[in-house]
């Protein structure tokens, strides 16, 4: 569409917003700053092999949430301003529905076999993965937080993903998940010769926690790349006073190794802004797994689904899955569907590790 519409004035930008995914393909993870979300702006340009412009959101998110705070939003806007067609979820097929009525028609209809896009990779690891085992975090929410920037200081070369499940977030009272994922655009690996990653905890009066300090576990292998994970169950939390925390690690990048000392307050609070993660495994659908959770939208319960219960990123793509032209997606197509996802999302295994 932008080499069949451009030419007839319409201008077409993507928007980089905050990430929707956290940790999926290639384990990046939310920026801290304009100039790191600038930088993840232009990766996915490399990846996609976009020409299109990109239009960058401020970090206070301010354009994601005019739009409606949707991650995968679409508009056409004419040229006085006024939003003339808008979509919760992307719908190239439509788009180009909508620019034939509003534009007009195109001599030639540029086909996807036209396009050759020179795709890159996402960023990899500078060290391996796989060397420590995930801690499971179904269901639980990213909280408000804020680290505590300082322009003269050392990158945030792992940053803190915080998490709370329904109970800490409504009463105070629960399980508060603690993850320190190294950052792929600063390259840096963890240097497991020296102490490994501390934290501590500035516990407001009347806050439990079970352990307001902790080390993570010694590895074995003089350097790795996987998040540094605790899990504390925590009481007495207001949702008035924050917490303080400090971390102390050893990161690794090309110039040297560096000892960090970072902080961060944590907020009773749930971030509408960080994204869903997926922890372990991000980019992988195990195929029965995935037709379980989508039957779960069946409404008839047919053990198919109709158009009118899909949604996300199989919606516009529903008649490629329909392989019977049934108008339904059944369990075999769910399953196709699955596959689908795995391969578009390019999923990479664990390295295998070295001593």
């Amino acid at each position: 569409m932008y080499r069949d519409y451009g030419p007839k004035g319409v201008k077409f930008f993507f928007i980089y917003k905050t990430l929707a995914h956290p940790e999926l393909v290639g384990d990046y993870v939310q920026p801290f700053t304009l100039d790191e979300r600038l930088a993840h702006a232009r990766q996915a340009q490399k990846q996609l092999g976009a020409t299109i412009p990109w239009l960058v959101d401020p970090m206070d998110n301010r354009l994601k949430h005019a739009l409606g705070d949707r991650p995968n939003s679409e508009f056409i806007i004419d040229p006085k301003g006024k939003v003339v067609r808008k979509r919760a979820w992307s719908h190239p097929a439509q788009v180009r529905k909508d620019l034939e009525q509003l534009v007009g028609m195109v001599d030639r209809i540029t086909k996807e076999s036209d396009v050759k896009l020179a795709l890159q990779p996402p960023l990899r690891a500078p060290a391996d993965r796989g060397v420590l085992p995930r801690i499971a975090r179904p269901k639980m929410q990213p909280l408000v937080m804020e680290p505590q920037l300082d322009p003269k200081g050392k990158p945030f070369y792992a940053k803190l993903r915080p998490e709370a499940d329904a109970d800490l977030i409504r009463d105070g009272a629960g399980r508060l998940y603690l993850g320190f994922h190294l950052d792929p655009f600063h390259e840096a690996h963890w240097n497991n010769l020296t102490p490994a990653l501390k934290y501590k905890l500035d516990l407001p009066e009347g806050v439990k926690v079970a352990k307001a300090e902790g080390q993570a576990p010694k590895v074995e292998f003089a350097s790795d790349a996987d998040p540094r994970e605790f899990l504390l169950d925590v009481e007495e939390w207001p949702a008035d006073k924050p917490i303080r925390l400090t971390v102390t690690y050893s990161a690794c990048v090309e110039d040297g190794c560096h000892v960090v000392k970072q902080e961060y307050v944590l907020h009773r609070k749930r971030d509408k802004d960080a994204g869903g993660a997926r922890g372990a495994g991000a980019g992988f659908w195990d195929p029965d797994e995935f037709v379980k959770q989508m039957l779960g939208r069946d409404k008839n319960g047919d053990g198919k689904l109709s158009r009118d219960e899909v949604m996300g990123l199989v919606l516009p793509h529903f008649d490629e899955f329909d392989k019977n032209k049934d108008g339904l997606l059944d369990a075999e197509e769910l399953k196709e569907v699955a596959r689908w996802l795995n391969e578009h999302h390019q999923p990479g295994a664990a390295a295998k590790p070295k001593k």
